[in-house]
């Protein structure tokens, strides 16, 4: 191989020696690059084979040995041995050619090369000619000065002004990407690649510093007919690369695949496939239930304790009842062996005036039915089909809307109807129509949790007068801002907060590590935009309860698994079973309250004592959640991505694997238990090194916080079950997980399995199409089946709790005062005819939250005035009839984000990740873009009540205590706000005109005209106040006074 004269060497300038030397170039005798070329041998050839990745590698190697080189400047110590320089002739030239061994032929090949371009060599287009440099591949290799034209050149040249990376077949069949920079070491990746069907190379892809997360995004692409075989390579300079240019280049490298770029150690063997769950082995029995402890039971107890009425409440003829008087597997510790046994007439069964006690083989036929785990024959002795005639439980049957005498005028919603039908069994009258600007701030506070928009507008307040709008120009001006507010996205921003507090939604784990969720943000955003869509109910059911379970999930829907995803759970490495029950606790909990308004939770650990649910429902209705897991889910659904997590997971299952078998080896008892903590703990350095690589580009994935199906291991692999802050694939996989009926709530004594199933009380659960055990989930999945339930016409209750708690969120309070418990517990409808009437209007459009809430704010019940009346206050003080308007104040939130508003100091972003927890106090984003961790809740908001993500908040209370009016008065944000007001009073007021300060405080704060009294004693205020040089000027107090007003605080 030919070194021409212009390949330097920074060895060359050692000893400033000229020697000539036939077959040598004439700068030096033997210069590095020689070496190096007599080193690697004429051919690039196979790399070694230290690890996978080096293997389906092969390497231009431009690395010399240590010689003695001098330095320059602008070169470091360690790069002296690493780089080699190439120089110009300002004309075409190949300073350095390489055969490649095999030849590159019909596959796709990676090179790449690292590049160092000397700043002070580079022309600047304009200034210069612009700079060019390339790789070129070849069948040929040509001699110094060939073109090397209509080949593959990976490099740079001139494009729009700027010396640019590129890739080119020939000019115009050539795309760029990145600027060039100078002084800097880039690595540039090329992809050659042979479209379907052809047989030359005919696309080429351009990377510049990639991460492992791009192959699927070059950064440029060039498409052109290049040669069909490669056999040659080598750099060239063109006429823009004149003698004093200093280009750098190190690291030719060829690779078959991607991965090998980045020296990824995977593993040499093959990782043994996920295990399909195993069969519970059958529990050994010597007694039979059947023929031996059922004619027991039936001769000696169940004369007192079978039926619906069982002495003392104990009931041993139902598997469900029987099991709050036994300890499977304990029969020492149950107490019905204890009462059998004890000498104690007052506790003895049966009692002595009962008849004989039990002999002692029956007592121990008993005994050792307990032991051996308290086995039960459904069939001789079947659980009783619950029924209930409790309103809540009934089909839902749409009423005919009243017809009122004497009341048509007032009716406009068939709201109105059914109220009005209440209110003249009693003989009361409504209070009158609210003022226009009452209504405006109350829908807009009530819709958005901000004040109206032409609140700021001080100019327009002042054409329109007080008092003298017509009930119909004022019904017409409130219905068109109710369209209005109900399209924005403050509206989703503020009823998405109300289902936030259902969801108990929060960015952290909670428990003593409280760890941060921080993809938590989609799930938060999700509900917003859904809310703003007026996305129908049920398709928000289930897309939260299965959204991952469609064959193609789409992002939105893997959000909405944040749902599922937002219980609570520790960091107890030490016992997974113990957290992952409590896992599945929350969420069958949360689903039950949420949807059913139902106080599952009751059947943990016995049947319910007052509601229809059963012990065995309980965990019938947690088995629908069994198949999946919380964890961050990767949106990217490119092969590229699954890629990268499939790479993770390979490389920390063989040493997971390789774990297990050494400590197999070394004698340890089965089961063998490892941590993830402990599996990456034992990573040799270059696995180490390659995982941490992969868990930063993974990282830098587009993922949510969301439930998906996929296992991290099956529940018989002798490793903890998951590790829920590492990112999964969004491929489905998994095995569905058997449930068991846990006695006592007690993860350490497993009953009977159970399949999902809703509370026998709504009927039969049909067959679930993925029962099955024998293959991997790839078919509509009990969530789905329950989700689909859920919003059918055989379920009465999920329509029912979520128009209550529409209407909860416009009073103040529900038609049901129980949002969560609709249950024999729980209160009565104050309205049940207008309750079902709602439910059916909401499943006959669609299941519209937004028709729902035209029904309620298009009301006249919705628009009575606050006034008082005496006498219907004494036949109904609660005001459950719903006579007048009730005031109540603000949320924590919304109370934030008025003050904020009216200061003009809001920050109405939306969406997007959470702010910070550490700038919580200084950030000015509307408050439900905050970050809401378990325990690091802001103080204000923890102040005013808001919900900490522990549970299901059906209602917020509303506490008043000393703290909340000195924070309004000294906080931070109160001061700062009304200080912004204050500025704003001013500029939008005369200079010095008190009577139009007074005005425009009062319209910006409370958005209505004030009362001259009150211009009067504003006026006043102002004008008798000393200016002062500190601290807040008399406007400036006035506005902080007005921003503490009940009227400012409450929805009015």
């Amino acid at each position: 191989m030919i070194i021409p004269s212009n390949l330097h060497n920074v060895a060359s300038y050692v000893s400033g020696k000229r020697p000539q030397a036939k077959g040598h170039c004439a700068i030096c005798a033997v210069c590095v690059i020689c070496a190096v070329i007599a080193l690697v041998a004429g051919a690039i050839g196979t790399a070694g084979a230290d690890d996978g990745a080096s293997q389906r590698s092969r390497a231009m190697d431009t690395r010399a040995e240590k010689s003695e080189p001098t330095t320059k400047d602008w070169i470091g110590n360690a790069d002296v041995v690493r780089w080699h320089e190439l120089r110009g002739t300002g004309a075409r030239a190949n300073p350095l050619r390489r055969q490649v061994d095999p030849p590159l032929e019909g596959a796709d090949a990676f090179i790449e090369y690292r590049l160092r371009y000397d700043g002070e060599s580079i022309d600047l287009p304009g200034k210069g000619d612009g700079e060019f440099f390339a790789l070129w591949l070849d069948e040929v290799e040509g001699g110094e000065s060939a073109t090397h034209g209509a080949v593959p050149n990976i490099g740079l040249h001139v494009s729009a002004g700027e010396n640019r990376f590129m890739v080119r077949f020939e000019p115009r069949r050539e795309a760029y990407a990145k600027p060039l920079q100078g002084d800097v070491e880039h690595r540039i990746v090329a992809r050659l690649r042979v479209s379907e069907g052809g047989r030359s190379y005919d696309q080429l892809e351009l990377w510049i510093n990639p991460g492992p997360g791009e192959l699927a995004r070059p950064h440029a692409t060039a498409r052109g007919r290049g040669p069909q075989t490669l056999r040659w390579m080598g750099f060239t300079t063109g006429g823009k690369t004149e003698p004093s240019d200093r280009i750098l280049v190190s690291d030719v490298k060829v690779h078959q695949q991607w991965e090998a770029l980045f020296g990824l150690s995977l593993p040499s063997e093959p990782v043994e496939p996920e295990a399909k769950p195993e069969v519970d082995p059958p529990p050994v029995v010597t007694v039979d239930f059947g023929k031996q402890v059922a004619p027991i039971l039936k001769q000696r107890c169940f004369a007192c304790h079978s039926g619906e009425k069982p002495d003392a409440g104990v009931r041993l003829d139902v598997w469900d009842e029987l099991l709050n008087q036994v300890k499977p597997r304990h029969a020492d510790e149950s107490p019905l062996v204890l009462r059998l046994q004890t000498e104690d007439p007052e506790s003895r069964m049966p009692p002595p005036d009962a008849g004989e006690r039990l002999s002692v083989e029956e007592i121990a036929t008993l005994t050792t039915w307990i032991n051996e785990g308290v086995s039960w024959d459904e069939t001789l002795l079947p659980t009783p089909a619950r029924t209930t005639d409790h309103w809540s439980f009934q089909p839902i049957q749409r009423p005919a809307i009243p017809q009122v005498d004497d009341w048509e005028h007032w009716i406009r919603t068939p709201v109105d109807a059914f109220i009005a039908e209440q209110l003249d069994k009693h003989g009361l009258r409504p209070a009158p129509l609210a003022s226009v600007d009452t209504l405006r701030r109350r829908l807009a506070l009530d819709l958005t949790g901000l004040p109206p928009a032409d609140a700021g507008d001080f100019s327009a307040s002042e054409t329109r007068q007080p008092d003298n709008t017509s009930a119909a120009e004022s019904h017409d001006i409130a219905d068109r801002l109710a369209d209005q507010l109900l399209a924005t996205r403050a509206y989703g921003e503020r009823w998405g907060r109300h289902w936030l507090d259902v969801a108990r939604w929060a960015e952290s784990n909670g428990h003593q590590h409280n760890r941060e969720r921080p993809h938590a943000w989609r799930y938060r955003d999700y509900v917003i935009e859904s809310f703003q869509r007026d996305k129908p109910f049920d398709v928000f059911i289930r897309e939260q309860l299965a959204g991952d379970l469609e064959s193609e999930p789409t992002a939105e829907q893997l959000a909405a698994t944040g749902f599922l995803a937002g219980a609570r759970y520790s960091g107890n490495e030490l016992d997974k079973a113990i957290q992952r029950n409590d896992i599945l606790v929350d969420v069958a909990n949360t689903t039950a309250s949420t949807f059913l308004g139902l106080t599952l939770e009751c059947a943990q650990c016995h049947s319910h004592k007052f509601d229809p649910l059963s012990l065995r429902d309980y965990y019938q209705f947690q088995a629908f959640f069994a198949q999946g897991q919380p964890g961050n889910l990767v949106l990217d659904s490119t092969a590229e991505a699954e890629q990268l997590i499939d790479l993770r997971w390979r490389l920390f299952r063989s040493v997971e694997q390789r774990m297990i078998r050494a400590r197999r080896a070394a004698g340890q008892p089965e089961p063998i238990l490892v941590t993830p903590k402990s599996v990456v703990g034992a990573m040799r350095s270059e696995e180490r090194r390659s995982f941490d690589q992969l868990e930063r580009s993974i990282g830098a994935l587009p993922q949510t916080w969301g439930w998906h199906a996929t296992l991290a291991s099956a529940p018989s692999r002798p490793v903890a079950p998951h590790e829920m802050r590492w990112p999964l694939s969004t491929r489905r996989t998994a095995y569905p997980r058997p449930t068991h009926i846990l006695l006592r709530g007690d993860v350490g004594s497993p009953g009977p399995r159970v399949e999902p199933a809703w509370p026998a009380v709504f009927g039969p659960t049909s067959e679930p199409s993925a029962k099955e055990q024998d293959a991997p989930i790839d078919a509509p999945a009990p969530r789905q089946q329950l989700a689909e339930w859920l919003t059918s016409s055989r379920q009465p209750l999920a329509a029912r709790v979520w128009v209550n708690r529409i209407w909860q969120w416009h009073f103040g309070r529900g038609l049901v005062e129980t949002p969560g418990d609709f249950g024999t517990q729980g209160e009565l409808p104050s309205h049940p005819a207008l309750l079902d009437f709602l439910a059916s209007e909401l499943v006959a459009h669609g299941w519209s939250t937004r028709h729902i809430h035209q029904l309620i704010v298009r009301s006249n019940t919705y628009r009575q005035s606050s006034t008082d009346n005496e006498r219907a206050r004494q036949l109904d003080p609660e005001n459950r009839l719903y006579w007048r308007w009730e005031p109540r104040r603000l949320e924590a939130e919304a109370i934030r984000d008025c003050v904020l508003a009216v200061s003009h100091r809001l920050d109405d972003t939306p969406g997007g990740p959470s702010v910070a927890v550490g700038k919580l106090e200084t950030s000015l984003r509307r408050t439900i873009y905050l970050a809401h961790q378990r325990q690091r809740i802001a103080h204000d908001q923890v102040l005013f009540d808001a919900p900490g993500g522990i549970g299901v908040c059906s209602q917020r209370r509303v506490s008043t205590v000393p703290m909340q009016p000195l924070y309004l008065l000294n906080s931070d944000l109160m001061t700062r706000s009304a200080a912004g007001l204050a500025s704003r009073v001013r500029a939008a007021a005369a200079a010095q005109d008190h009577d139009q300060l007074a005005r425009a405080a009062i319209h910006m704060t409370l958005a209505r005209h004030p009362s001259p009294e009150e211009i009067v004693r504003i006026a006043e205020f102002l004008r008798q106040s000393p200016a002062t040089d500190s601290g807040p000027d008399a406007l400036e107090q006035l506005c902080l006074a007005l921003l503490n007003l009940s009227e400012f605080l409450y929805i009015p």
